[in-house]
């Protein structure tokens, strides 16, 4: 699936994942191709990626998730 970690003015990753794992809001969630969309807030943590057997981690402070039956949105 993919999955865009941005801020408004910087990318932190732009590409295809396995799986994404972040804090949410509500407690940590992970998120895999062909999820049911939704929205929702994040809390500070970390954002796990699986990216080709590799793990990638962006630690954060907040921000918001957008799921799509085609990927993810996470605006820091």
């Amino acid at each position: 699936m993919h999955i865009i970690i941005a801020k408004v003015d910087e990318i932190y990753f732009d590409g295809e994942a396995d799986s994404v794992t972040v804090p949410g809001a509500a407690g940590e969630m992970t998120v895999l191709a062909e999820h049911m969309p939704l929205i929702t807030t994040l809390k500070s943590g970390s954002i796990i990626l699986r990216v080709a057997g590799e793990v990638k981690e962006f630690p954060i402070d907040g921000g918001v998730l957008e799921v799509r039956r085609d990927g993810a949105t996470v605006v820091l």
